[in-house]
C-alpha cells in the first residue's frame, strides 16, 4: 500500500558522471502537502489561464503555466511522454508545433519559457530528436530531408547546426531509419542508438549504431524470424542491453536475456531506471500478467507496473490492490527524470471524460490528472498535482488530429518540472503547461 508520507530518498547509482549530473533527492516538508488519496474529486470548472501567467490548480494545489500562445487549429506541446523535452541542465526546452507559420520542433527558454527560435530539420519522426542526457548543447535525430536523408545527425544549439555523424544508407538503402516505436531513446550515456529500416530488396532488418566505435551491429526482423517488422529495439540506461518486443536483447541482438511478464508489449511505456539504479521499463497494465507478476494480487492489472531488465522482476506499483481504479484509458507514462531515478510522472484522459469535466460530480481519481509516483518500495507514494481538462480524442473543436490533445506529460531530467499538453475543454487548439514542483528553483 502506498505510504502518505516521504522521507528523503537514498539514491544508490552507478555514478553521478555517468549520468552528467548529480542526481537530486525530494526533501518530505517539500512534498507532503500535496494530495495522495486515492478519493474521487470533482474536476472544478476553470476558463483557460492566461497565457505566462501562474495559478493554481483548485483541486490538488499544484503551481501551473500556461507557457504557449496557440491560435485556432494551432498545436504546441511536449514532443511525447517517452522524448526529453529539457536538455540536460534544463537551460532549453524543445515543443511540437503544428501551426500556421510553423510545423516541426521550438526551442524556448527552459526556465522563462519565451520562445528562442524554430528548429530547422526534418526528423524522421516527431518522436525520433534526443537531447544529449550531459552536454546540453547537443541533440541527436535522423534526418528525412532530401538533401541528407536517413543521416544520423548531431544537431549543435549554440551554433545552430548539424553535422553527419553516420550515413547507414549501405544497410537501409534509401529508407528511413525510425526509432523504438512508443519507447524510444538513446543509452544514457548518449553513445549507444538503436534503429529499424528496410531497404528495397524488402529484406527489413534492426541495427545498433554505437558512437565512440563507429560500430553498427545488424539483424534481421520480419517474416522468418521471431520479431515483428514494426518495432525497434531500445539501448537500456545503462546501454549494457536493449529493450526489445518483451524482452531485454543482448547487444549482439541475438541473445534474449530475459522475456518479461507481460501481457503484451503494445501498452504505452517507458524506460527508465529504477529507484536504485536497474535499468526497467514502466508500463500499465489492462490485462493480467501470463505468469501473475510475481504473485501481485492483482496479477499485473495496473496503472503503473515496473518490470526490473535485469532481474525480469514484475512489480505493480498503482492498482486497485491500492485504491486506484481499473486502468485508466489514455494514461501515459514518463521515466525521463534521469537525474531521480524511480520517479515516475503520468496522465491519464480515462473513457466517456468529457461529462467529468462540466457536470459538477466527482471524477473517478486518476481521470484528466497529472501525477507523479515515487516507485521506491519503502516509500511508494503517489502526489496527484493537477487537473489537465483536455477533451483529446473526443475534442470536436480545431483543424487538427485531436490525438495531439492528449497530454502525453514529461518529466524533467531533475525530475522537478511536469510539461503536458491540454486542448482546455475542447478549445479549438493545444497548449503546453508547465507545473513546478515546490524544489524547482529557478535561476536567478
Amino acid at each position: 500500500m502506498f505510504k502518505f508520507k516521504l522521507t528523503v530518498t537514498s539514491i544508490a547509482l552507478i555514478g553521478s558522471t555517468f549520468f552528467g549530473a548529480t542526481p537530486v533527492a525530494a526533501s518530505e516538508e517539500l512534498y507532503e502537502r500535496f494530495v495522495t488519496h486515492t478519493k474521487n474529486v470533482e474536476i472544478p470548472l476553470v476558463r483557460k489561464p492566461p497565457f505566462m501567467k501562474y495559478y493554481k490548480d483548485p483541486a490538488f494545489g499544484s503551481k501551473v503555466i500556461r507557457i504557449t500562445n496557440s491560435k485556432m487549429d494551432e498545436v504546441r506541446k511536449p514532443s511525447y511522454s517517452t522524448v526529453q523535452a529539457w536538455n540536460a541542465d534544463e537551460s532549453l526546452l524543445m515543443i511540437w508545433v503544428r501551426g500556421e507559420e510553423q510545423k516541426g520542433h521550438q526551442l524556448l527558454d527552459g526556465h522563462t519559457y519565451e520562445f528562442v527560435r524554430n528548429l530547422d530539420f526534418v526528423p524522421s519522426d516527431l518522436e525520433d530528436v534526443f537531447w544529449s542526457h550531459s552536454n546540453p548543447d547537443e541533440m541527436f535525430y535522423i534526418s528525412k530531408h532530401k538533401r541528407d536523408l536517413g543521416e544520423f545527425k548531431r544537431y549543435n544549439v549554440s551554433t545552430d547546426t548539424s553535422t553527419t555523424v553516420k550515413d547507414f544508407s549501405q544497410w537501409c538503402g534509401k529508407s528511413v531509419p525510425t526509432p523504438g516505436g512508443g519507447v524510444q531513446m538513446p543509452a544514457y550515456d548518449d553513445d549507444l542508438y538503436a534503429y529499424r529500416c528496410g531497404p528495397r530488396k524488402g529484406k527489413k532488418l534492426m541495427f545498433t549504431y554505437r558512437i565512440s566505435t563507429d560500430t553498427v551491429t545488424v539483424a534481421p526482423i520480419g517474416k522468418g524470424t521471431p520479431w515483428s517488422e514494426w518495432k525497434a529495439p531500445v539501448p537500456t540506461p545503462s546501454g549494457k542491453s536493449l529493450w526489445y518486443q518483451g524482452t531485454s536483447l543482448g547487444l549482439d541482438l541475438k541473445t534474449v536475456n530475459v522475456t518479461l511478464d507481460m501481457y503484451k508489449d503494445s501498452e504505452h511505456q517507458n524506460m527508465g531506471l529504477t529507484h536504485d539504479g536497474q535499468d526497467a521499463i514502466f508500463t500499465l497494465g489492462f490485462d493480467p500478467s501470463p505468469d501473475g507478476c510475481n504473485g501481485d494480487p492483482e496479477n499485473g492489472v495496473g496503472h503503473l507496473i515496473e518490470h526490473n531488465l535485469t532481474t525480469g522482476v514484475c512489480r505493480n506499483v498503482i492498482s486497485r490492490e491500492d485504491g486506484y481504479p481499473y486502468t485508466t484509458s489514455a494514461t501515459h507514462v514518463s521515466a525521463q527524470a534521469h537525474q531521480k531515478p524511480g520517479w515516475i510522472a503520468m496522465s491519464s484522459v480515462g473513457s466517456n471524460h468529457k461529462k467529468w469535466l462540466k457536470n459538477g460530480k466527482k471524477a473517478p481519481a486518476l481521470s484528466s490528472e497529472i501525477y507523479l509516483v515515487n516507485t521506491d518500495p519503502d516509500n511508494e507514494t503517489l502526489y496527484r498535482l493537477a487537473h489537465h481538462r483536455s477533451t483529446g480524442k473526443l475534442g470536436k473543436n480545431g483543424d487538427y488530429n485531436h490525438y495531439f490533445g492528449e497530454p502525453h506529460v514529461t518529466i524533467s531530467p531533475s525530475g522537478t518540472r511536469l510539461i503536458f499538453g491540454s486542448d482546455w475543454y475542447d478549445s479549438g487548439s493545444v497548449d503546453s503547461y508547465v507545473i513546478e514542483l515546490p524544489d524547482y528553483k529557478r535561476p536567478q
